[in-house]
């Protein structure tokens, strides 16, 4: 039997990786053949769920022209009347964005597209520690305190009936724009622009926060006569929000990112500019990599620990020395939300070592009075990472109150999940992937007993299990630069489209594998009379296993390495048989 190494498991996650090879059929040769691209490409995208050659050549070559139409989203035109009359009334407008980098690109956006067509506009963005998520009944107050008669959330407010019938009780209009699963009830709105909303005709349903935004500025472009002159200078901040959310990048996430990141590498927003040189970013091709790991932290930091105002700020000003100074303040502050996350994952990690076992727990749940809110939902991703189960964590408060934050495997679908437990829970609101809630210090115990045979209903042994997946089997022969090219041009990658997984089979060690960094395996690895070096991130604990095999077999992604100015080709391991 082959053995897959991977990572050495934990107490809590016992079971080694699912390995497969997915095949390519006639169909996958039939849809190369009609795009006139190479056999693999074919393969790639029939394995996507290209069908049509039409559709496959959209992908493949996006088009602005492709967007959807805006009012084809529920209550757009509403939205659209009711706000181009509150600009001809200098009516004083409240943008109330959300905290992530999500509702800061959008809330960032809505204001400069407004100001462009002379509208009275401030925004609002809620403190993650003193308010949560969502709109508060506090933010209203100082709302309506400053004399604003319309609302307009972003990324936000499609499950806050209180809230918004608040806001009307204080004469104030409101607008939703959101983009997170509704609820039965919804809230009593002037427009609900959310295409996840029962009833909504929108056939893109994967739309980020920011790109309903979007769709917001494209209708009254139209309805203005001011066009795309009134979105298309965003697109790199939707880009920026749309890659940061980690939504699929399908359909026209992908035309927003595709354009997006093209805007981003030469961008004429000074904000965005000096942070992108501040991250060591300038002059580059831009990826989903970049966003995910480079610019979201700073911008999601000071949401985590300090004020967002200051992220949307750094979006808004014009002034190059503020800019650079905000762009300073946002990288400072990502340096301490590291120090911050790297405790809790520590605690949080020895915790579930030690309490949980792969038999019983089918999800990591906990909670301590010392973490901190703002970084429980990295860390509830990175036990997901290390076992691969659920995972929802809890800062609990001296007041008596938890503040949750949790993320979820394919499996379990997280908020459908959470609605098992709903009358332990004092609110709760997410999607699929990831959710936070609220709940009483006391109901923890209970809640992790309920959410775990929630959790234990819902999957097999085999969900737990994380899966090594590769697209294509290839020689390293066929490992070059044309094929790197290749797979680049399906590019931006991200969830819906993943880069592209390969195998190679029977390879011999050209030298030894060593240990670099703490806990990575570096290689050199022959086949077919190539040579190629090889990188398998935290497989370190598998080194003398791999050391003692005649020859191994990789699943990897095509990476390019640069090191004193020169780039070459590298394997990026995701699972070695052995």
């Amino acid at each position: 039997m082959t053995e897959i190494l991977t990572p050495r498991p934990s107490r809590l996650s016992f079971l080694g990786k699912r390995w497969s090879v997915l095949g390519s059929g006639d169909e996958a040769a039939r849809l190369a053949a009609a795009l006139q691209v190479p056999p693999i490409v074919g393969t790639l995208l029939w394995q996507r769920g290209f069908r049509d050659p039409q559709e496959a050549h959209q992908f493949l070559e996006p088009r602005l022209q492709s967007l959807g139409d805006p009012f084809e989203l529920t209550d757009l035109k509403k939205a659209a009347e009711r706000l181009w009359q509150a600009i001809e009334r200098r009516e004083k407008i409240a943008i109330y964005g959300d905290y992530d980098v999500d509702g800061i690109s959008g809330t960032a956006m809505l204001v400069r597209a407004l100001r462009t067509l002379g509208a009275d506009v401030v925004y609002y963005c809620p403190h993650r520690l003193t308010e949560g998520y969502g709109v508060s009944t506090a933010g209203v107050e100082q709302i309506a305190a400053g004399g604003a008669t319309l609302l307009i959330t972003v990324d936000c407010g499609i499950t806050a009936i209180e809230e918004i019938a608040f806001a009307a009780r204080h004469h104030i209009d409101c607008i939703v724009t959101d983009h997170h699963e509704p609820k039965d009830a919804l809230p009593p709105a002037s427009a609900l622009l959310d295409p996840k909303c029962g009833g909504c005709s929108y056939p893109d349903k994967n739309l980020a926060g920011v790109g309903v935004v979007m769709k917001l500025c494209q209708a009254l472009g139209q309805k203005t006569g001011a066009g795309a002159s009134l979105w298309e200078p965003y697109l790199d901040l939707v880009a920026l929000g749309t890659a940061a959310d980690i939504v699929p990048l399908v359909g026209e996430n992908r035309i927003i990112t595709y354009f997006g990141f093209k805007r981003m590498h030469a961008t004429k927003n000074p904000g965005l500019a000096h942070l992108i040189e501040l991250q060591g970013l300038s002059g580059k091709s831009f990826s989903t990599r970049d966003v995910v790991f480079q610019l979201a932290p700073c911008i999601n930091a000071v949401g985590r620990i300090g004020d967002p105002r200051r992220g949307v700020e750094l979006f808004l000003t014009n002034d190059d020395t503020i800019a650079h100074a905000y762009a300073e303040e946002l990288r400072t502050a990502n340096f301490e939300r590291r120090a911050i996350d790297n405790g809790v994952w520590t605690e949080a990690c020895a915790w579930a070592e030690a309490n949980c076992s792969s038999e019983r727990d089918f999800a990591v749940v906990a909670g301590n009075t010392g973490w901190h809110a703002g970084v429980i939902g990295i860390v509830a991703s990175k036990l997901v990472d290390r076992f691969h189960r659920p995972a929802i964590l809890f800062s609990m408060g001296q007041d008596g109150m938890a503040r949750g934050s949790g993320r979820s495997i394919p499996a379990v679908p997280l908020l459908d999940t959470l609605s098992e437990c709903a009358d332990l829970l004092e609110s709760y609101g997410g999607h699929s992937a990831a959710a936070g809630m609220n709940i009483k210090n006391a109901s923890i115990g209970e809640f992790r007993k309920r959410f775990n045979e929630a959790v234990r209903k819902r999957v097999s042994a085999d969900d737990l299990a994380p899966q090594v997946i590769a697209d294509a089997e290839v020689s390293l022969s066929g490992c070059s630069g044309k094929l790197f090219s290749l797979l680049n041009s399906m590019e931006p990658f991200g969830p819906g489209n993943m880069r592209p997984v390969l195998y190679c089979r029977n390879l011999t060690h050209r030298a030894t594998p060593r240990i670099v960094g703490d806990r990575h395996i570096k290689m050199s690895v022959c086949g077919d009379g190539q040579v190629m070096d090889a990188i398998a991130f935290n497989f370190g604990t598998r080194l003398s296993e791999l050391r003692g095999a005649p020859n191994v077999s990789l699943a990897f992604s095509l990476d390019e390495n640069e090191w004193n100015g020169r780039k070459t080709l590298q394997m990026n391991v995701k699972g070695i048989a052995l």
